[in-house]
């Protein structure tokens, strides 16, 4: 197998740049292209964003000019989709006092006029407010998130060339991937590629990304005795690593 190269009409990442990292990963039909990077953590304010490429094999024209473009659709996409997260932050956290003042309260009145049924209410009462508490932790938890987004939409700007992926990591775990995807007498379907990249390479993002292809459930972790209590006060995040489904040549 050839080493990895940087690829043709890629130069040097701009020092002012917040990398977008995107890989060139085997598939069952050739390869296609992995965004391997959170969306919600790039900030306009900050400078413009740039592509970093990983790629086996150089690539053409062409194909860079539509990796950039599917890349430009979906983080511009994603920014349209959570521009309007933690606008009310404030308000929410208002509501959120208020309703712990509240809850506060009734506690406090069942403490002081204690009776035997007082016992189930005190357990049931927190559970009633959990899913007002479940609203603000999103609201408050999603402002930046929100704020980030907006200033890609007003200022966002993403650099018409690609950089070359200089991450030691990233390399070392591309490489792997495409060497034991190319060992002989091995079959390449999706199902196998996910279970390399799960248990041998360790790169979650690429698992996801091939389940994904394979229309596949996504692998949860074991609930747990507090499963349900951390479901309804996760932030809910939009798909932590933005998929470009984009076939290239086969390899």
């Amino acid at each position: 197998m050839a080493p990895l190269e940087p690829s043709i009409a890629v130069q040097d990442s701009d020092p002012n740049a917040q990398l977008i990292d995107a890989f060139v990963v085997p598939t069952d039909t050739g390869s296609a292209v992995l965004v391997d990077t959170d969306f919600r953590r790039l900030d306009a304010d900050v400078g413009p964003f740039q592509i970093a490429l990983y790629s086996r094999l150089p690539l053409s024209m062409g194909e860079l000019a539509v990796i950039r473009a599917r890349v430009e659709a979906d983080l511009f996409a994603h920014a349209v989709r959570t521009a309007t997260e933690g606008r009310r932050w404030v308000l929410a956290l208002v509501t959120g006092l208020l309703e712990m003042g509240v809850l506060g309260v009734l506690l406090a009145f069942f403490f002081l006029n204690r009776e035997p049924v007082h016992a189930v209410v005190v357990w049931a009462a927190p559970l009633g407010f959990l899913p007002g508490l479940r609203y603000v932790w999103r609201a408050v938890a999603g402002r930046q998130a929100g704020a980030r987004a907006r200033s890609t939409l007003e200022l966002g700007e993403l650099l018409p060339t690609a950089a070359v992926g200089r991450d030691g990591e990233s390399l070392a775990r591309l490489r792997d991937l495409w060497r034991i995807a190319g060992e002989p007498d091995e079959p390449r379907d999706l199902m196998r590629l996910e279970r390399v990249a799960r248990e041998q390479v360790r790169w979650p993002a690429a698992a996801r990304f091939y389940r994904d292809l394979a229309g596949a459930p996504q692998v949860s972790a074991p609930p747990g005795r507090l499963a349900w209590l951390r479901g309804l006060t996760r932030t809910r995040r939009g798909r932590p690593y933005p998929l470009t489904h984009l076939t290239a040549r086969s390899r």
